[in-house]
């Protein structure tokens, strides 16, 4: 399956703090449009962090990019998603 396919179920069990009007919604279309490809499997997870040679996602290596990548643009959608662990958490942008 894919994420477009998840989507499609009705009702679409996802629920919002706030409203999405506005900014709101054109970053949750933003972040539709990105997933709407991403094929789903029933493979555990796994990320690889391109960013760090060894291939893990540190606090350090993700802030290392950010200031060395230049001025950050108004335009950058960051979502931060926590996970069950304490230790773990979830970046898309």
């Amino acid at each position: 399956d894919y994420v477009g396919i998840v989507f499609q179920s009705t009702p679409l069990n996802i629920q919002f703090r706030r409203a999405l009007v506005g900014e709101r919604w054109n970053a949750w279309m933003h972040l539709v449009q990105r997933l709407i490809d991403v094929q789903l499997s029933n493979q555990p997870d796994s990320m690889h962090w391109k960013l760090a040679r060894n291939g893990v996602l540190t606090v350090k290596s993700f802030y290392m990019d950010l200031i060395n990548s230049g001025p950050i643009s108004r335009s950058l959608h960051l979502y931060v998603v926590r996970t069950q662990s304490a230790h773990s958490w979830n970046c898309f942008g």
